[in-house]
């Protein structure tokens, strides 16, 4: 089971850099034109630092079975970002973001035995 927690974890790592390489370009490229995206570097830092501590829980809690913690690690993250995105004027999670983290929060959720297939147990907490 470790093994498959591990490449499915690092999967995720990957879907991560996609999501904060698309906040990060979307930033640029408005600042380019002398527009301000309504976040900053340091809020996508915090962001990727959310991500992160999600990650980390939910391998933790999978490779020992404990869909409290899991349960607990999708709450604490969803409603982390609720309040990320709120301080960004709901600016840092757009459309392309939002299923990024989804796809991210949900098959992290999975593999700990959280979530049938197609619910969105992020549903109840998330904002964005």
């Amino acid at each position: 089971m470790e093994d498959k927690v591990q490449v499915e974890t690092n999967n995720y790592v990957e879907l991560k850099s996609e999501i904060l390489d698309g906040m990060r370009s979307y930033r640029e490229d408005l600042a380019q034109d002398g527009v301000d995206a309504g976040y900053s570097v340091q809020q996508i830092d915090e962001c990727e630092g959310i991500i992160d501590r999600f990650l980390e829980t939910m391998s933790a809690a999978a490779e020992r079975g404990d869909s409290a913690a899991a349960h607990g690690a999708v709450k604490d993250a969803v409603l982390s970002l609720n309040a990320l995105n709120a301080r960004c004027g709901h600016s840092l999670i757009e459309t392309d973001q939002r299923e990024g983290l989804c796809e991210l929060i949900l098959g992290a959720a999975a593999l700990a035995g959280l979530g049938a297939q197609g619910e969105d147990i992020t549903e109840e907490w998330r904002e964005w």
